[in-house]
């Protein structure tokens, strides 16, 4: 089924949805009515890390804090862009596309995860952040380089790991946060908690409209005329429903389902005279259901999920043409299925392995009508513990209809060296199968495509150099160099047509480093931190052996950014500001000085006060984004938005469960 956002797929969606949560609380009651098991208050809340996460604690992983109420209130790629090492490249104002980039490699080199799941598109190969709230999440985390043995297809750069939990200790717990800003934007959501020791449901609701109708310098005219932004406007709305039940005895069963739904109007690229009326409307439907079983020696995991992807592009030669000029449709369906297990021979070694089946299905008619693919997959890891030693190692094998794409493999070393400095080094071997735009677009698809190839390594250190009272400051070094070698890198090239090849051998290398901080002046507390990305991506070689490309950067990869933050906190009341500093980028990949994007550096400011009024908590907040309005482009051609205003309230409630 696919999902578009019409009458009656909504009421089927929330038809679904109602079906869903019935079966569940039914099943829920049944169970929670067997109390001789087990008495309830001695169910001990229990995190149990995935198989992908605990054999992979030898990449440098870090957690995002997205539990503030402004980070809870935007998308992955906002929250990524001011918290974190990744380079995100946004198309525009709020509600554009949204990319990221990870150790120096290209878009669809990164895996976006939802609770074990890739969410890549299998038509383009990459994640839309925009589509991504980060509150709907309890946990988001970026690994750099994660391997190909462990996660699969698609990690070069690395992986962003999101995912939902229960609390079990939640009795009731709830949020509404209402919001407006600059350029016509105004949100609102709303997240539920709901439970007790054996069940626990939560849901969320988030919507945005804006009309992005900044003004901008358009330098692509002539004398770079004032301009402003038109027909430019989106809106979008989503919902998350989970539902969790301890069954005792280890046993586990949880589930989800996810819609989310965004109208983006495409304004005309600077330079352009014309008027713009094309539009882009994304509908996305995930579900997910897993089974887990924990014992003294093992854990067994079961999943399955269903996700359906539909992106409908319109365009008009003039507004009020009945007829479009281009009405394209394109559509994909994914029913994924995985089987984990994990045994402790000892508590020093640990054998992990599983499969997984993946069935895929495309339908446009730029494919030419359906296209399915079935993907196989067999893997194992090992994990040996020897004192202040981890030593972890993993294989894996994909089975794709024609291509045989090689044996994956990953070896890597965590030491701990005293109670302040952990030193962990990594290689693996990794791959990205090619997407079905790459395989199946009329004209100019290849299906013979291999899959890029190649293999990256990793060397970091995480250093408490100053952890003492919490009443002292308190540092934290952060330091990894990487390296990629990527051959097979698929791009599309003019010949009767464009078509995709494997086209170019590239070498990625480069040093992130971080600084957290915290520390105390009087009754106010700071904290905060400062990062600084090297990064240099070459092209090695090119199929035809262009010369006019070879020793050159990757588009859009800059070598030197930057970011850093500090807030400060005092009786709940919090202050602080943020910058990110982006050095210039080639837009063409001749490196063609005429058309390089200048660098630029961006300022924040963000403030709040919470109180506890009858009963609530009560949050006033507000940001002010670009607050210097300096003018700059992340994408060649794409006016990005100056200084903006933002202001929101939330009120909030919380209970948690007495004993019981």
């Amino acid at each position: 089924m696919i999902l578009e956002c019409s009458g009656l797929n909504k009421f089927c969606m929330f038809k679904s949805f109602f079906l869903f949560a019935v079966i569940l609380l039914v099943f829920s009651h049944a169970v929670s009515g067997q109390t001789g098991e087990m008495p309830l208050k001695q169910i001990p809340q229990v995190t149990i890390v995935s198989n992908k996460d605990y054999f992979s604690d030898d990449n440098p992983t870090y957690s995002l804090d997205h539990s503030s109420h402004l980070n809870r209130q935007q998308n992955l790629g906002y929250l990524l862009e001011r918290e974190s090492q990744v380079m995100v490249r946004s198309y525009g104002g709020e509600g554009s596309l949204v990319s990221l980039s990870l150790h120096g490699t290209g878009s669809n080199h990164t895996q976006v995860s939802w609770n074990g799941f890739p969410l890549n598109s299998p038509t383009t190969g990459q994640a839309d952040l925009s589509l991504i709230p980060a509150g709907f999440m309890q946990t988001i985390e970026v690994i750099n380089g994660a391997s190909g043995a462990i996660y699969g297809s698609g990690t070069f750069g690395g992986s962003i790991n999101m995912g939902n939990e229960a609390d079990f200790n939640n009795r009731l717990a709830m949020e509404y946060t209402i919001g407006s800003g600059s350029f016509g934007s105004f949100n609102n959501s709303l997240f539920l908690k709901a439970g007790n020791r054996r069940f626990q449901y939560h849901a969320s609701v988030i919507s945005g409209t804006a009309e992005n109708n900044y003004s901008y310098r358009d330098y692509y005219k002539y004398k770079s005329p004032p301009s402003k932004v038109s027909h430019n406007a989106y809106r979008s709305w989503g919902v998350i429903q989970n539902i969790y039940l301890n069954l005792g005895k280890g046993n586990y069963l949880e589930g989800g389902i996810w819609y989310q739904h965004k109208v983006k109007e495409m304004p005309p690229l600077m330079g352009y005279y014309q008027a713009g009326n094309a539009e882009q409307r994304d509908s996305l439907f995930r579900s997910y259901i897993s089974y887990r079983k924990n014992t003294e020696k093992s854990v067994l995991v079961l999943r399955s999920a269903w996700f359906s992807d539909f992106l409908h592009f319109t365009d008009k030669v003039s507004a009020d043409d009945s007829a479009y000029s281009i009405n394209s449709k394109i559509a994909a369906r994914r029913l994924m299925n995985e089987a984990d297990y994990r045994y402790y021979l000892s508590t020093s070694v640990i054998l992990g392995g599983g499969m997984s089946y993946y069935y895929s299905a495309g339908n446009s008619a730029n494919y030419g009508g359906q296209v399915t693919e079935h993907d196989y997959a067999v893997y194992a890891n090992l994990k040996i513990r020897m004192n202040n030693w981890i030593f972890n190692s993993g294989i894996r094998k994909e089975f794709y209809h024609d291509i045989n794409p090689p044996l994956q493999y990953s070896l890597g070393i965590r030491y701990k060296a005293g109670d302040r400095l952990i030193l962990r080094t990594a290689a693996s071997s990794k791959f990205r199968k090619p997407t079905f735009n790459e395989k199946y677009w009329v004209p100019g698809g290849n299906p013979m495509l291999n899959p890029e190839k190649g293999w990256g390594g990793e060397l970091s250190a995480d250093w408490d150099l100053l952890n003492g009272k919490e009443d002292a400051l308190r540092l934290e070094v952060q330091t990894n160099a990487y390296f990629q070698n990527i051959e097979n890198w698929i791009q599309w090239v003019l010949r009767d047509s464009l078509t995709p090849v494997e086209y170019k051998n590239v070498h990625a290398w480069g040093l992130e480093n971080r600084v957290n901080f915290k520390f105390p002046a009087g009754k106010i507390r700071f904290s905060g931190f400062i990062a600084y990305i090297f990064s240099r991506s070459v092209i090695m070689e090119t199929y035809d052996h262009n010369p006019l490309f070879t020793g050159k950067q990757l588009m859009y990869i800059p070598k030197h950014s930057g970011k850093a933050r500090i807030m400060a906190e005092f009786r709940g009341i919090s202050f602080g500001a943020g910058g990110t500093f982006t050095g210039s980028r080639e837009t063409i990949e001749t490196g063609d000085p005429l058309v390089r994007l200048e660098p630029y550096g961006l300022l924040d400011v963000i403030g709040g006060i919470n109180r506890k009024l009858f009963g609530m908590n009560v949050t006033f907040y507000g940001h002010i984004d670009n607050i210097l309005n300096t003018r700059y482009e992340v994408i060649r051609s794409y006016p990005m938005p100056g200084r903006s205003f933002h202001l929101a309230l939330t009120l909030g409630l919380n209970r948690n469960n007495p004993e019981l």
